[in-house]
């Protein structure tokens, strides 16, 4: 199962930021672990705010950056405070930086956190400018990102969904899926879209696929293939798991384990662009998208970082990126 024993919630304070309170505290509680947050002051806009209270003249070292730091960390740990019980609180953190998102990723990485929580939507409150923070975190960070956009659903957390493109790397995602679906009782979907232009068996990969099948069956039957394989060789977490046809359905089951198993299903779409169909589904159909991206690395895959970010601006339900493990 995931272990989430650090989980960072970057923080300007904004009805967003609040958001992510309320998914960090559900993962902390139900993965265990401790919850941090980090503020990052942007320096030209703090010290424009700080000249006009302080007065001149002044000195920056000791009047303008002392009085920065020491107002945003009182209001750091008053949030924490307020927002996370006793029992899962860690601490605030202060910082100043020329670029939040670069601060927020390198922090994450150095102190060694498991996730990052954070609002799609910061203090700006403008859906046009919606994750402009958030994506650039996706971009640059070596760990995993929950952007979230509003309250947990009434219902819980129960169906998460997965885009694929047929690659080892989309598949991977099955790793954090099943640990939300095991401690949330979800079930499992894994979506690929075909483009609307192009030949429909220019989606699988080359040399894949049966002729003489329907184009959506004969995907289907791929990413199943796909998936038998990755689990063959992977184990998702401390954990064993295999794809058993059961009842008419598909089911991921832990090796040795009959009491446990996770609906999964396969669908496939035909849509202009894969991350509008992406988005529509899953506001439509889910609960969570658990999607593996590239990062800055420039391959010229479906989960590049600006489809990733697309699927952030258009989706009205939480996104979890994480980027592949180094060799």
């Amino acid at each position: 199962m995931l272990k989430l024993n650090k989980i960072l919630v970057p923080t300007d304070f904004s009805d967003g930021s609040k958001d992510a309170y309320k998914y960090a505290r559900a993962l902390a509680k139900k993965f265990g672990g401790t919850i941090d947050f980090l503020h990052v002051i942007p320096v030209f806009k703090y010290l424009n705010e700080s000249i006009r209270k302080l007065g001149l003249p002044l000195d920056m070292d000791k009047d303008v950056y002392p009085q920065i730091l020491t107002d945003a960390q009182k209001r750091a740990d008053a949030e924490l405070d307020i927002a996370i019980p006793a029992e899962i609180r860690g601490s605030a953190s202060v910082k100043i930086d020329r670029k939040p998102s670069e601060r927020i990723a390198a922090y994450a990485k150095k102190k060694g956190y498991d996730m990052i929580v954070m609002g799609a939507i910061g203090s700006h409150k403008n859906k046009l400018l919606k994750g402009s923070t958030t994506e650039k975190v996706i971009r640059q960070s070596e760990v995993p990102v929950l952007a979230v956009n509003g309250d947990i659903p009434p219902q819980g957390i129960n169906r998460v969904l997965i885009p694929t493109d047929f690659s080892s790397l989309s598949i991977s995602a099955l790793a954090y899926a099943t640990s939300m679906a095991t401690s949330f009782s979800t079930s499992v979907t894994m979506l690929h879209v075909m483009e609307l232009y192009g030949s429909p068996l220019e989606n699988l990969p080359k040399g894949e696929g049966e002729p003489g099948r329907g184009d959506t069956e004969s995907m289907t039957t791929t990413i199943l293939s796909k998936i038998r394989k990755y689990l063959e060789k992977n184990p998702l977490g401390d954990t064993e798991w295999s794809l058993e046809e059961k009842d008419g359905g598909h089911y991921l089951c832990p090796v040795g384990d009959d009491s446990r198993h996770i609906k999964f299903n396969v669908v496939i779409l035909r849509g202009i662009s894969a991350h509008y169909e992406i988005a529509e589904f899953a506001n439509a159909e889910s609960d969570i998208i658990v999607m593996a991206t590239h990062g800055r690395s420039g391959l010229s895959h479906l989960f590049l970082g600006s489809t990733t970010e697309k699927v952030i601006m258009s989706s009205e339900i939480p996104v979890l990126t994480m980027r592949p493990s180094k060799p």
